[in-house]
Order: structure tokens, then sequence, then C-alpha cells
């Protein structure tokens, strides 16, 4: 009965056709690492002087310091004060862990990883559709589109996975 028990507990998606869940699941691992690298320069760069950090990135990428555009970006960022620097910096760090987490779960089949995934996205609609009433432009409009897909997805094969294990228990 307790082997039972630890079956249920870390059940796994049927192998067979849901490769979609290791699509996301990797989808899910390449923006965590990139949050997580995102996060640790930040740490390296913004620590002490955010604007001579900027300047000297700037300069080693070989863009022009003097541009508009890099001229407004040192802006915004140098305007942040230290304690909301430290608040984006936590936020980027569990947003990254987050989807490390949501990615490894559902490469590994895992049922919790589904969900977790669903909760985490649909959470996140609203703040995208209002960011989208802010300033549409096309790259808001397609994350919408491909989160709401996500959870279509997972809704609808973790529905299809229920069924099947009902049908079939072991």
């Amino acid at each position: 009965m307790t082997a039972i028990r630890q079956e249920n507990k870390h059940r796994r998606f049927s192998r067979s056709g849901f490769l979609g869940f290791e699509v996301i699941g990797t989808y899910k691992l390449i923006s965590g690492l990139a949050a997580l690298a995102l996060g640790i320069w930040s740490l390296c760069v913004l620590d002490h002087d955010p604007e001579r950090g900027l300047e000297r990135v700037i300069l080693q990428l070989g863009l022009d310091p003097q541009s508009h555009v890099i001229h407004s970006v040192i802006s915004k960022v140098t305007g942040v004060d230290r304690k909301h620097l430290r608040a984006i910096e936590a936020g980027t760090f569990f947003y990254a862990f987050l989807h490390l987490i949501e990615g490894v779960g559902l490469i590994l089949g895992r049922d919790w990883a589904g969900y977790l995934v669903i909760i985490a996205t649909s959470s996140l609609i609203p703040f995208e559709i209002f960011e989208i009433a802010r300033k549409m432009n096309l790259l808001r409009i397609s994350l919408l589109v491909l989160n709401v897909g996500i959870v279509i997805y997972l809704i609808a094969t973790l529905r299809k996975e229920h069924a099947m294990r009902a049908e079939h228990p072991t």
C-alpha cells in the first residue's frame, strides 16, 4: 500500500503523445536560465554604481553612450533607487527559479509541474492584458497568446491524462 502512495505522490505523465510538455518545459528552462543570467548580471554590474556599470557595459559592447536610446536606458535604470532595484532583482530571481522548477518538472513529466504552470501562468494573464491595454505592441500580444495557449494546452492534456488513468488504473 505504501508503494502505491509513493507512486501516486510522484505521478508522471504518460510519455506517449505529450511532447508538448517537453517543449513547454524546455521553453521554461530557457526563460528561467535567461532570467537567472539577467539577475546575476544586474547584481554584478548594477551593485555599487548603476550608471558607471552600464556605461562600462555599453562601451564594451561598442555602443555609443551618447546615443539617445542608450542615454534614455541609462536614465531609466539609474533613476531607480536602491530599494526598488533590489525588489526588481528579487523578482527576477523568483521568476528565474519558478521557471526552472516548472521546466524541470515538465521535462520529468510530473503532474505537479503542469498544475504549477497553469496556476503561475494564469495568474499573470490579467497583468499581461493590462500592459497591452496600456501600450499595445506585437511582442506583448504574442506573449499573451502564447501563455493562454500554454494554459489551454496543459488543462486539456492533464484532463486527458487523468481520464486515461481512470480507464486504466495501475
